[in-house]
């Protein structure tokens, strides 16, 4: 089995077929066609209907990605520039097609948001009225989705829910109040898997109006798939495994990898914030090397009052957002780095310079001291060490839900993959996209939701549209630390969640595995709100993909 799975997928880098297809014939070659386990039952089922409004607006499911271009050598006519920092409160952003130089001397071909991968940070205040101008130079529909952020639900830029994909040439404005300060970003999602996957994404930052914060970094994770940089025969087994049987081979941090990623420079006596976001599909583990620091929020989101941590991992799913602190007492080196067995993954290194307060050291000397240093950085914790646990981290503290709370919805939902309709497909409740029960509320209600990962070896990183929860408990224990405020939620296998959310903001929001091939081929589901009527009617000629 073992050389099988290296075979295919050697043939998958080479070949650069599809990920589904290598997914397709491993189902058939390990038995993943059998029938789903059985869903165990919820309080209250999920509604029998179907998704009627979604799936009527909807032209076809999966996606429209095909094999990579593959990446260059000759310098390129068009490349993107280093990604800018918007703080208007009136954004412009123009989606175009340009070269990535990823690495010195290699060149992939991307689409962009302001020719940059990642697009413009955009930061703004909460309390901000938030206006974004997209206009479309592509030569393919695609939209605008603010994830993480709760707005109107005309604004949620899901294609054939709450809007039609905007067409090549068009233009389409997006207007909503940043209520809630913290670490946010935003990407199309028409046909995210394609369209993220080339680049179609940059960071949104909501700022408190009172920061002790001094030095503020943000740091945008993410893998692609090069069919022209080949793994040595002697990795592809274990990158078959690490990738969820995917060929990305390419990790980048804001947009560069290995030894051109940018450190972070810092002074003596900052008071520092690292702000993580995944806009990748495959979980990743950090290792933090700090003498000292604390995860301050995930998801936008405080953590009460939380502990110190010292050379620590943290794990980190797609979709999701973590902020570090740190003070930089000593004058020196620290670094962030992935851990894995591969050369890919162990070429993330970020390097944090903490330099004398009052200097500025040139571009050459950051240069020098960091190759100075390139073996200590080369250094991986050992590898019994235990990632953070949130649901352990912080302190208690009174909030709006516990276990025993009433709810007046509950629902179960069941993660898996089975065939259905004799395809391959990622399932909730034996069901795939858009053939799947509706979670039906109404406006006030409190929601408990219980999510369940059947699958043997993918996680699934599930979001919340228009809305946070709260986290009750992990494996039928309760949260010991502080209360847990997310979005996006890593569901790994075996792994059993309990969340809750205040059904307050009337709309239609899609739930759905933010591991993208996984949503394509089914693992989505919609929040319906009962006493919600939506004025959008959907052109059958749109091309709407809204996953």
């Amino acid at each position: 089995m073992k050389s099988l799975l290296t075979s295919l997928f050697i043939l998958n880098i080479r070949t650069s077929i599809s990920f589904t297809s290598l997914l397709i014939g491993l189902a058939i070659i390990t038995g993943c066609s059998a029938s789903p386990s059985t869903t165990s039952p919820s309080s209250d089922p999920p509604s029998t209907s179907v998704h009627t409004e979604h799936s009527m607006s909807m032209d076809h499911i999966g996606t429209t990605a095909t094999a990579p271009e593959g990446s260059v050598t000759k310098r390129p006519a068009q490349i993107t520039m280093p990604p800018q920092t918007i703080t208007s409160k009136m954004i412009n952003l123009t989606a175009q097609t340009s070269y990535l130089e990823i690495e010195k001397g290699k060149y992939l071909p991307v689409w962009t948001f302001n020719r940059s991968v990642p697009g413009p940070q955009i930061e703004v205040t909460e309390g901000d009225i938030v206006t974004i101008h997209l206009k479309n130079k592509l030569n393919v529909p695609l939209s605008l989705h603010v994830h993480g952020v709760v707005l109107p639900n005309d604004m949620d830029g899901v294609p054939g829910m709450t809007q039609d994909a905007i067409q090549p040439g068009d233009s389409f404005t997006y207007t909503f109040k940043a209520n809630h300060a913290g670490t946010y970003w935003y990407h199309s999602h028409q046909d995210s898997l394609n369209q993220i996957g080339k680049g179609l994404y940059g960071s949104f930052i909501v700022k408190k109006k009172q920061d002790s914060v001094s030095a503020d970094h943000t740091l945008v994770l993410d893998e692609w798939s090069d069919p022209n940089t080949t793994a040595p025969e002697s990795e592809s087994n274990t990158l078959a495994i690490n990738s969820n049987l995917g060929a990305y081979n390419i990790y980048t941090v804001n947009g560069r990898s290995g030894k051109s990623i940018e450190p972070i420079v810092v002074h003596q006596g900052d008071h520092v914030r690292l702000r993580l976001i995944h806009a990748g599909n495959m979980t990743q583990t950090l290792y933090i090397h700090s003498p000292a620091y604390r995860v301050t929020a995930t998801d936008g989101h405080d953590i009460n009052q939380p502990q110190v941590l010292k050379n620590g991992l943290l794990v980190i799913a797609p979709g999701e957002r973590y902020d570090i602190e740190f003070t930089a007492d000593q004058v020196g080196l620290s670094w962030i780095g992935m851990v894995g067995e591969s050369t890919f993954v162990q070429s993330v290194r970020i390097p944090i310079l903490i330099e004398k307060a009052n200097t500025q050291p040139t571009a050459t000397e950051i240069e020098q001291q960091i190759t100075a240093q390139q073996a200590q950085m080369a250094s991986i914790p050992d590898g019994n060490q235990a990632a953070l646990d949130l649901t352990t981290y912080g302190q208690p503290t009174t909030s709006e839900f516990t276990l025993s709370s009433a709810f007046d919805r509950e629902y179960t939902l069941d993660l898996d993959m089975g065939v259905i309709d004799g395809k391959m497909s990622y399932t909730i409740n034996k069901e795939a996209y858009p053939q799947v029960s509706q979670l039906k509320v109404k406006t006030g209600e409190a929601v408990k939701i219980t999510l369940i990962n059947e699958s043997k070896n993918e996680d699934h990183p599930m979001h919340l549209h228009g809305h946070s929860f709260e986290v009750l408990s992990k494996n039928g224990q309760a949260l010991t630390g502080s209360p847990i405020w997310k979005d996006t939620i890593n569901v790994r296998p075996g792994d059993t969640y309990v969340i809750a959310f205040r059904a307050n903001n009337p709309g239609m929001w899609m739930v759905h595995c933010h591991e993208l091939h996984h949503a394509s081929m089914g693992m989505m589901t919609d929040v319906i709100y009962e006493d919600y009527k939506s004025q959008y009617q959907p052109d059958p000629e749109a091309g709407n993909i809204s996953e």
